[in-house]
């Protein structure tokens, strides 16, 4: 019996740790059996010490626990206020809204200020994000350029962003998605995690049941959440909405699955088009935030040459030379 089961049981039954003999376990009336993996986890404590230095820090340091700042999407920084650690965001929009490239330029702003990512996608090929991500990291019409040019400003991509890629064949068990989301934050320090979409990471095309496929998202979700609470990491949710009218805006409640996922989210953000106006409009909005509770839209203008909602105006001399990125 180890340390803590003595500890526990001790507490229960009213005795002092060295009161406890050895081989006692057996001899306790089979209701105490509850106790024997449980110790103490809640305390009563004054408005002093490490609560009041959180608390203060709460107060002071306002702008650091905000988070870091988007600078291409600088509105969203009035909504959700900062991207932070330890949360679960959760992007979701109807069939060829833009979910997608929208989550693609989301991170790259964070990336290009340094958070390390990681890029987990389970329904589009990873050439064609990558291809995404370089279009918007250039802002130009890549096709239109030279290979040489190309070349540059995949180099420049690849030396500064601190971008990693989850290569997957086939479709992945739960047990290898976490241990690869857990061995990317151990071994290369990862912030921010990218996973598009649930859908398609839990298979919800097969033959289970409607009940089935539900109950084991929920489960999904929770491990997804724990994992962004555990790591430290901000976990970004790519979901599906259920299937709605083509007039009808998207709410909460139009997430497809069970309710966890709108429980678990820190943040939830929902690409919208409004397709009965002479010229369709398409936003962002935010319907949760717990943070501060700011929610709120965000207008999106899609640059399609560019791949873009915010069109890049990076210094051409920023690149490497191009010999240089051939080698």
């Amino acid at each position: 019996m180890s340390s803590p089961e003595i500890k526990a049981i001790s507490v229960v039954a009213g005795l002092t740790r060295s009161a406890l003999p050895r081989g006692a376990l057996a001899c306790l009336p089979s209701i105490m059996a509850l106790y024997q993996f449980r110790v103490a986890v809640m305390k009563i404590i004054r408005f002093d010490g490490d609560l009041l230095a959180k608390t203060l820090n709460e107060i002071l340091n306002v702008v650091e626990i905000q988070g870091i700042q988007w600078q291409r999407f600088k509105e969203l920084n009035k909504l959700l206020r900062g991207f932070r650690s330890h949360e679960m965001t959760v992007l979701s929009g109807k069939t060829g809204v833009g979910k997608t490239t929208f989550a693609c330029e989301y991170s790259l702003d964070l990336a290009e200020q340094g958070v390390r990512t990681l890029w987990g996608s389970f329904e589009m090929p990873l050439p064609r994000i990558c291809r995404t991500l370089l279009h918007q990291f250039a802002g130009e019409q890549l096709y239109l350029q030279t290979p040489m040019r190309v070349a540059a400003w995949a180099s420049a991509f690849q030396h500064e962003i601190p971008m990693f890629f989850l290569n997957t064949h086939g479709r992945p068990s739960e047990k290898e998605v976490f241990l690869a989301l857990e061995e990317s934050v151990k071994r290369d320090a990862v912030e921010h995690v990218i996973l598009d979409n649930l859908q398609f990471m839990m298979g919800c095309t097969g033959s289970q049941g409607i009940e089935d496929k539900f109950q084991r998202q929920d489960r999904f979700v929770e491990r997804l959440r724990a994992f962004a609470t555990d790591t430290g990491a901000h976990l970004t949710l790519v979901v599906h909405p259920r299937k709605v009218d083509s007039d009808q805006l998207l709410t909460i409640s139009s997430l497809y699955g069970g309710g966890k996922i709108g429980q678990e989210a820190d943040n939830i953000l929902l690409v919208q088009e409004e397709v009965d106006t002479a010229v369709p409009k398409k936003y962002l909005q935010v319907v949760k935030n717990r943070y501060d509770g700011t929610v709120g839209k965000m207008d999106l203008h899609f640059n399609r040459s560019r791949m873009s909602f915010k069109p890049s105006s990076r210094s051409l001399e920023a690149l490497p030379a191009a010999s240089e990125a051939i080698d």
